[in-house]
């Protein structure tokens, strides 16, 4: 198996180089991985240092805000006979290539993501962890801090990543599951719960549960999306504003 391993990025350098090294240490060792970062025009250092010979960086300063964009482009640069689209705030578990190729011995299965987690812990954070594990188990759809990977074939087949400010990842689950199996794997990846923490746990929590039924009752949420990148955009500003380069970041997509 060879395995592509595409990062869409904004102002990631807190989060990056501890994303890529995971994803480098952490490979078996069996399968050939290469590394894919398309920046959308980072201002803070997000991709300098990158000295890596398996790690391509793309800059595309038009793709900011669509996350979509970058997630396509990617795939279409990509050399791998298997996708893992990963957040750049998102660490690998040992050995996930291997755990990759173990669920893609079942030709019936198109592709996957593994178990949901965050780096922080906290009892709040520990309730969202079980809500989120119910919630993809009950609809079997899974977001982009979870890791999702796909055969290339499958995913160009389903017309890739669709074109949307918000959920994305759930909506080309939708669309895989058309080309075959989906497969949850049973070890984690660890993500940051900066937005969280941020915003206040409840708070996050409550408002995604909003979209979420607004989403399972079949009403529009991209209304959702423009809030969210517009608040995001005014983050990041302030952020760049008011703290060192080294310090700076963006909150997570998806």
């Amino acid at each position: 198996m060879k395995l592509s391993i595409i990062i869409p990025t904004c102002n990631e350098r807190a989060f990056l180089h501890k994303t890529i090294n995971a994803a480098l240490n952490h490979a078996s060792g069996n399968h050939s991985v290469e590394i894919l970062v398309i920046d959308c025009g980072s201002t803070d250092g997000t991709t300098e240092n990158i000295r890596q010979k398996s790690v391509v960086v793309v800059t595309n300063p038009s793709l900011a805000g669509k996350k979509w964009a970058s997630l396509r482009l990617g795939a279409r640069l990509a050399q791998g006979d298997v996708f893992l689209f990963l957040d750049a705030d998102t660490l690998l578990p040992p050995d996930y290539d291997d755990a990759i190729d173990a669920a893609l011995t079942d030709k019936a299965v198109v592709g996957g993501a593994f178990e949901f987690d965050f780096a922080e812990q906290s009892p709040a954070l520990s309730l969202v962890v079980f809500i989120n594990r119910i919630r993809y188990r009950i609809r079997n759809r899974f977001y982009g801090d979870q890791g999702i990977f796909v055969r290339r074939q499958a995913y160009f087949k389903s017309g890739g990543w669709p074109e949307r400010q918000l959920m994305e990842a759930a909506y080309l689950c939708d669309a895989l599951r058309k080309q075959g199996k989906l497969k949850l794997l049973n070890t984690s990846v660890r993500t940051s719960a900066r937005r969280f923490l941020k915003g206040g746990v409840f708070r996050v929590l409550l408002h995604d549960m909003q979209i979420w039924f607004r989403d399972l009752l079949g009403l529009d949420v991209q209304q959702y999306g423009k809030r969210y990148w517009a608040y995001n955009q005014h983050s990041q500003q302030q952020s760049l504003k008011h703290q060192p380069a080294r310090e700076s970041s963006s909150p997570a997509f998806d």
